[in-house]
């Protein structure tokens, strides 16, 4: 059998280039020579368990896996030695994971390098577990997951037998009749029968995992009906492609870390199917999702911590990049590796495997708003690092969190009001916190989750130097559930006649937000929250409150106060924070709504970040806000001795909305009507 994921001609490319970039060889052999060096460590049972369960429950952080150490695990940063169930079988299923991607690693280094004892070594391994893949157990109780044998899910299955599958097609080779069959018909086509039994007709990143470890497999072993599957019926890889992508270019589930874990599944099958007739790296739909962080990213080069992120999900993402601009092109992907390599050498594996050997130079850089009409998400840029991401998306299923009209704002390099993303699903954190909409710069009713809904921009224009956004939540309007399985985790009923317009003014040094709440039911709440980074300078006094709630999220926030405010419908309550030597003037309008502050988790959850919530009672509710940063470094252009670009805040609720006055500190007067 010829080698389908490579030409002879890009092998003996790539052993050319090995000699002009001997530093990417090297790290590949760094990166395998732990497992090179020492003996096999393979399973002999299906024990394999979830690897978001390897986190520290007190801190919701990844345990330090430690290869020698299968019965105890310490947690990084409290130290605390973990023991037992889930934690010894995660562990198992880590040393799994460690092992199919040293195998391609070393299938590499046999191919470029000549390392015959890393062919030897990496067959090994394959025979190890075709031995005994067999025996393995069918086991996992994830929640909307199918189960695993070597793991306890089907996509890590899936990306268990798709690594095994790519290293197979490049040590074929150098491996005897008895061995390919043993591999073949101990693990790989077993394992294909696995998924295509355990397949969710679902569109799901999991079913663009599983689809594309079935369709390499098949193509490796001719096996048409299996590439026939995969790729071309519905809910393969093409329906998934053209189905998953939103209007925004955003794969439905609506958060980065999963838009490009979907996007690495496609692209692991397409550099695998390059050379044959089935590859469809050119459709438009891959180019245009490639090219939609471009317009997301936020200052400092980092991704948006939208709904199911976390920072381990998009460690790795922008090396994507490399074998996409080889094939796609494009300024905007060309621009994320330029900025990559800003800060590291080029020598990774995708940069010396998929990349092109030489970048070239790359002038655009995202500048001004991105406004997506409809349900999206709009982004508003402004001097001195200003972001501020609108979310009016449509809700995404299992991976979303439930905040429509959220906000997330950073300046000065700080991320003072941010969206703390979440942690291992694994960890108790997760569901009882960082998913919830009371943990989230929104508002809520009555503290319970929003059911889903689409978020639509309603409004947008730009007069004398401010940008004016609306966007709505109407959960009185029919709503269809995206076609993927989900957990109901929200409230139905608090929310059924409610609907929710958010505006915000974004001017040059600050900006306002008015929100508006119409339907609440009787009897019940309506929640306005935001959390703000570093500490409280200036607050209102006030009385402390011993337990502000036991529901989640809200039962993890501490040191809360209600702050006594003056109810003249007029006067800003202020508040002050500072995240080292940026400061944030956040005034709001006295409205008789009730007004707390403390402290809640941050992420992760070993330090806090403060919360501001008001509540008013319904039916109708009005929140309305001026928000300011300003660093003390910066030499000011205001009046002598002020930091502060604003020097004075009114707010005066009409019947028509709410009148805001911002006396800017360079004696400007702007004033605005946001109407209901």
């Amino acid at each position: 059998m010829i080698m389908i994921q490579f030409t002879q001609k890009e092998i003996e490319h790539l052993r050319k280039k090995k000699n002009e970039c001997p530093q990417a060889i090297l790290r590949l052999e760094e990166e395998v020579k732990d497992i090179l060096k020492e003996p096999l460590l393979i399973p002999k049972t299906g024990i394999g368990n979830w690897s978001l369960y390897y986190y520290c429950p007190d801190c919701s952080v990844k345990l330090n896996f430690n290869r020698h150490s299968p019965k105890a695990h310490r947690c990084p940063v409290c130290g605390k030695i973990w023991t037992g169930s889930p934690y010894d079988e995660s562990w198992w299923w880590i040393v799994s994971v460690k092992n199919y991607e040293a195998a391609f690693r070393m299938a590499l280094l046999y191919q470029i390098a000549e390392r015959k004892d890393c062919a030897d070594k990496a067959i090994e391994m394959m025979l190890a577990y075709a031995s005994y893949y067999k025996y393995y157990e069918v086991h996992g109780d994830i929640p909307y997951n199918g189960p695993g044998k070597a793991g306890a899910q089907t996509l890590d299955e899936a990306n268990f037998l798709r690594s095994f599958a790519l290293t197979y097609d490049l040590l074929e080779s150098c491996m005897s009749t008895q061995e390919k069959e043993k591999i073949r018909d101990g693990l790989l086509l077993p394992g294909a029968e696995f998924l295509m039994e355990h397949r969710h007709m679902q569109l799901h990143n999991h079913e663009v995992i599983i689809n594309s470890a079935i369709a390499i497999i098949g193509l490796i072993f001719g096996k048409e009906e299996l590439v026939k599957e995969a790729v071309y019926e519905k809910y393969g890889l093409l329906y998934q492609l053209e189905h998953g992508m939103l209007s925004n270019h955003m794969w439905f589930e609506g958060a980065f870390g999963y838009h490009f874990y979907a996007l690495t599944s496609f692209f692991a099958y397409e550099k695998f199917a390059l050379h044959t007739p089935h590859s469809h790296i050119h459709h438009p739909n891959y180019k245009a999702m490639m090219e939609l962080l471009f317009s997301y990213i936020e200052p400092g080069f980092r991704v948006p911590m939208l709904n199911d992120t976390n920072y381990g999900h998009t460690s790795s993402i922008y090396y994507l990049y490399e074998f996409a601009y080889r094939e796609i092109g494009g300024d905007k992907l060309l621009y994320v590796l330029r900025e990559l390599y800003k800060d590291e050498a080029r020598d990774n594996l995708e940069a010396f495997i998929y990349g092109v050997d030489d970048l070239p130079p790359c002038d655009i850089v995202p500048t001004g708003n991105h406004i997506e009409e409809g349900s999206g998400n709009s982004i508003f840029r402004g001097k001195d690092g200003r972001y501020l991401l609108f979310k009016h998306d449509c809700y995404g299923g299992e991976h979303d969190h439930y905040d429509r009209l959220d906000i997330s704002y950073e300046a000065f390099g700080k991320r003072i009001a941010p969206d703390l993303g979440t942690t291992g699903y694994g960890a108790l954190m997760h569901y009882d916190y960082y998913k919830n909409t009371g943990s989230h710069n929104t508002v809520n009713i009555e503290g319970n989750n929003q059911a889903p809904v689409n978020g639509v921009l309603t409004k947008w224009e730009e007069n004398d130097g401010i940008l004016c956004l609306e966007a709505k939540a109407d959960w009185t309007v029919p709503y269809k559930m995206p076609d993927s399985f989900t957990i109901v985790q929200w409230d139905e009923d608090a929310y059924r006649t409610v609907t929710m317009k958010r505006t915000i003014l974004w001017a040059q040094e600050w900006f306002a937000e008015v929100f508006f709440v119409d339907g609440i039911p009787q009897g019940k709440t309506a929640d306005w929250v935001m959390h703000f980074s570093g500490s409280v300078v200036s607050k209102p006094s006030g009385e402390e409150i011993a337990c502000f709630s036991d529901k989640k999220p809200y039962k993890h926030l501490h040191s809360m106060i209600k702050l006594q405010t003056e109810n003249t419908k007029k006067n800003a309550v202020q508040t002050i924070y500072r995240d080292d030597d940026v400061l944030t003037w956040v005034y709001g309008m006295d409205n008789g709504q009730s007004v707390f502050v403390g402290k809640g988790p941050d992420n992760p959850s070993i330090s806090d970040i403060n919360y501001r919530i008001e509540r008013a009672n319904g039916p109708k509710a009005v929140f309305a806000h001026v928000i300011a940063s300003a660093s003390e470094k910066q030499i000011q252009t205001y009046k002598k001795d002020t930091v502060c670009p604003i020097e004075k805040v009114t707010f005066e609720q009409r019947e028509e909305g709410v009148s805001i006055c911002v006396v800017q500190a360079d004696g400007k007067k702007i004033e605005r009507i946001i109407t209901n």
